[in-house]
């Protein structure tokens, strides 16, 4: 079985962010086996798309009963209409 935080890394590498997955409002052990199947996407989401498309069409509909915050590269939570473009630019910045 794949743990979160394998799933995590794998998401944070395709798409160019770290995120930390709830449930019920509480980040989820990341030592958890078996609760997320593989990510199925291939390339990453649109940078025009804000958070929460991406958090819709892509996070929750492939782990349904999930949840994430997108984080910055500060660790603050991204805002749900801040565009993919700038979360992922916060990652580049020194």
């Amino acid at each position: 079985m794949t743990t979160v935080a394998t799933r995590v890394r794998r998401i944070s590498d395709l798409e160019g962010f770290d995120i930390v997955v709830t449930r019920d409002g509480h980040a989820v052990d990341v030592s958890e086996n078996g609760l997320m199947p593989d990510y199925p996407y291939r390339k990453a989401c649109r940078a025009t798309h804000s958070v929460s498309d991406w958090k819709q069409s892509r996070f929750e509909r492939n782990y349904p009963g999930l949840s994430c915050n997108v984080l910055k590269e500060d660790g603050t939570v991204a805002n749900g209409n801040t565009r993919l473009s700038n979360v992922r630019q916060s990652y580049e910045e020194d």
